[in-house]
């Protein structure tokens, strides 16, 4: 292989690595309300509460946890933007 194959090798296998981190994602959000899904092995729950205050901070509202749910493996967060 040439070292423009290992290259972007190199450049690609991390970026694809980070893609499938546990990082929350968002089922759905609103100006009220923002849904937050993580696998609670990879994730703790300060990281989904951290990042759905930023969100909510974006609105210039405060976040407050409605409920968490846990769905198998998964955790669903359910916060409010207050």
């Amino acid at each position: 292989m040439s070292k423009l194959t290992y290259l972007v090798i190199a450049i690609i296998a991390p970026l694809t690595l980070a893609a499938c981190s546990g990082e929350p994602w968002t089922l759905s959000q609103s100006s009220d309300q923002i849904t937050m899904r993580w696998y609670a092995g990879d994730v703790p729950e300060g990281t989904a509460a951290a990042d759905a205050g930023t969100y909510c901070m974006r609105l210039g509202k405060a976040v407050e946890l409605g409920s968490i749910e846990r769905d198998g493996s998964a955790s669903i967060g359910h916060y409010r933007c207050v």
